[in-house]
């Protein structure tokens, strides 16, 4: 073993596309990558001996790569780039389970409000009409929604008045569309796979898995029709696996059910206020039969607040008089509503499914009727002789009222 210097000379000659100025100063960085190399060799032979031929072999490594680096082109290639570049990383964020339904947050502009039927929604403006199903009745300035219209003898005798200033959207179930209303050719919009219809000035999507169509025509008649997406009843109700309840969410026992909902937040003290200010998911008891939503506006569409409402039904459906409010899209809100006694609610008609859900123990038919923002749910606990009406509120991307439904379980 020898402590003469490495000759790299050979590597360099044969290194291609070097001029002789290139090739003259590639060896003399080498020389003196390999002379300060063999200093470093000698000085720390008594301690690294072994270590010697290691390190000329990282030398030989560098050097080569050094030349391969700086003067050898690589067609499409930056391999200095690739070797310098840092990794992407990326930052777990919380999804909705795989599989499940996906509510387009995005596909609502700014300033609309989502109108849910059944499995799918729409955004209109807030100045709309909304749920009116009187589909004879003459269309209001600047929208109308008809949401499962009602026909009588086709408006013969009353044909509705129409401006082409006025938006019309009709929301409707139906069993099948003619394959020459949509080309035989579908689509995803907005995570939903749809057909376009193709009819006279009228744009809308046809949604097979849910039987749904949705029409429209006048000016905002395609910002409309291509807000359509899956609603949050849709994820609320999906066969997909239970979430699990967050830690930091409180049980409520009541009617023989336990179900778990968020936490209300501490709200801020203040010196002006003589006790706080009721937070969202506060628990509201009360003997009454209280509405679902709003009574005034339009009941069975959407809960005005999260709040967890326990109703004993032990007092009739108070009646209120109600002024005319035009029925405006309301934005939907989470929260609980139970009802321990038979609905004596007078102003709806509930509907429920022969699907039920089993829950823990518990049977749970949601209601097809009303079919909003609000999912409804006639569920039979074990040892009571009459069911118990569970209803939740369906905002956002459903998973919160998702949640609350697989947490229900007897008591």
């Amino acid at each position: 073993m020898t402590d003469t210097p490495l000759d790299l000379s050979a590597l360099v000659d044969s290194t291609p596309g070097l001029t002789p100025e290139a090739r003259e100063r590639l060896a003399a960085r080498l020389q003196t990558l390999i002379e300060s190399e063999h200093v470093d060799q000698i000085e720390s032979r008594r301690t690294r001996r072994f270590g010697t031929w290691t390190h000329r072999a990282v030398v030989i490594a560098v050097a080569a790569a050094v030349v391969v680096v700086f003067f050898v082109p690589l067609p499409r290639v930056s391999l200095f780039t690739t070797l310098i570049a840092p990794a992407k990383v990326t930052t777990p964020t919380t999804a909705p389970t795989k599989g499940l339904p996906v509510v387009d947050l995005s596909a609502t502009p700014a300033g609309w409000v989502p109108v849910a039927y059944g499995d799918v929604q729409v955004s209109v403006p807030a100045t709309f009409w909304v749920y009116d199903q009187d589909a004879c009745s003459n269309f209001q300035t600047p929208g109308t929604v008809y949401v499962d219209p009602l026909y009588e003898q086709d408006c013969a005798s009353q044909p509705p008045v129409r401006s082409p200033q006025i938006t019309g959207v009709f929301i409707r179930p139906v069993q099948d569309v003619p394959r020459s209303f949509t080309n035989g050719h579908s689509a995803i919009l907005n995570g939903l796979r749809v057909y376009p219809l193709h009819l006279k000035g009228v744009l809308g999507y046809y949604a097979p898995a849910f039987g749904i169509e949705v029409t429209a025509d006048g000016p905002l008649a395609r910002s409309v029709v291509n807000t359509l997406t899956h609603s949050p009843r849709a994820v609320a109700l999906s066969s997909r696996p239970a979430p699990r309840v967050p830690l930091s969410w409180r049980s409520v026992t009541f009617a023989g059910l336990s179900f778990s909902v968020p936490s209300p937040e501490s709200p801020p003290e203040s010196p002006h206020l003589s006790r706080p200010v009721p937070s969202d998911w506060t628990i509201n008891q009360t003997q009454s039969t209280p509405g679902l939503g709003g009574v005034c506006r339009a009941p069975g569409v959407a809960f005005v607040s999260a709040i967890v409402t326990l109703a004993t039904d032990a007092q009739p459906y108070p009646i209120y008089y109600c002024p005319f409010i035009r029925p405006a899209p309301e934005q939907p809100e989470n929260g609980v509503q139970v009802d321990s006694g038979l609905r004596t609610e007078p102003m709806l008609t509930l509907s429920f499914s022969r699907h039920c859900l089993n829950l823990h123990s518990l049977t749970a038919c949601p209601a097809t009727s009303p079919a909003y923002s609000i999912l409804v749910l006639k569920v039979t606990v074990p040892g009571r002789s009459k069911p118990v009406y569970v209803s939740i509120g369906l905002a956002g991307n459903g998973m919160l009222a998702r949640t609350i439904l697989y947490s229900l379980r007897a008591a």
